[in-house]
C-alpha cells in the first residue's frame, strides 16, 4: 500500500471525508485505496458510525435511561441497516466525487486478489491521474 498511497488525511481531513466532503487531489489516490482495499466494508462502517455519534445527544433528554438508551439503539440500527444497504452506492459516489469513474472501485475489487489489489489501485491511478481534469 505505500507505493500507492502518497498521502493520509488527517483526522479532521477524514472527519471531513466520512461526512461526505471531498478531500484535496492529493488524497486521490488514497480515496481510491480506501474504496477498493480488502478492508472497505469496515472501512464504510466506520464512516457510517461516525455520521450516527451524534444520535447519543439523545441521552442528554429527559427521562427514564432505558427509554434514552433504546433511542440511541434504535437509531443505530436503522442508521447501520440503511448504510449496509447502500453501501456500494455510497462508495461508488464518493469514487465519482473525487474524479474517478463510476465502478472502478468495484471492477478494482472484483479483477485483483486481495495481495495484488495495491498494485492495481496504483495502476488504476496512474492512469486515471493522467486523464482527470479538476
Amino acid at each position: 500500500m505505500s507505493g500507492v498511497v502518497r498521502d493520509r488525511p488527517g483526522p479532521l481531513r477524514w472527519l471531513w471525508y466520512a461526512i461526505g466532503g471531498r478531500l484535496p487531489d492529493r488524497f486521490r489516490h488514497w480515496v481510491l485505496w480506501d474504496l477498493s482495499c480488502q478492508t472497505w466494508v469496515f472501512r464504510h462502517l466506520a464512516r457510517s458510525l461516525v455520521l450516527l455519534a451524534p444520535w447519543w445527544l439523545l441521552m442528554f433528554v429527559p427521562g427514564p435511561l432505558s427509554l434514552r438508551l433504546s433511542m440511541v439503539a434504535l437509531a443505530y440500527i436503522t442508521g447501520l441497516y440503511f448504510a449496509m444497504s447502500f453501501m456500494e452506492h455510497a462508495s461508488e459516489r464518493r469514487l465519482v466525487k473525487h474524479g474517478y469513474p463510476a465502478g472502478l472501485n468495484r471492477r478494482i475489487r472484483e479483477e485483483a486478489e486481495p495481495h495484488d489489489r495495491a498494485e492495481v489501485v496504483a495502476m488504476y491511478a496512474a492512469f486515471h491521474d493522467e486523464r482527470y481534469d479538476p
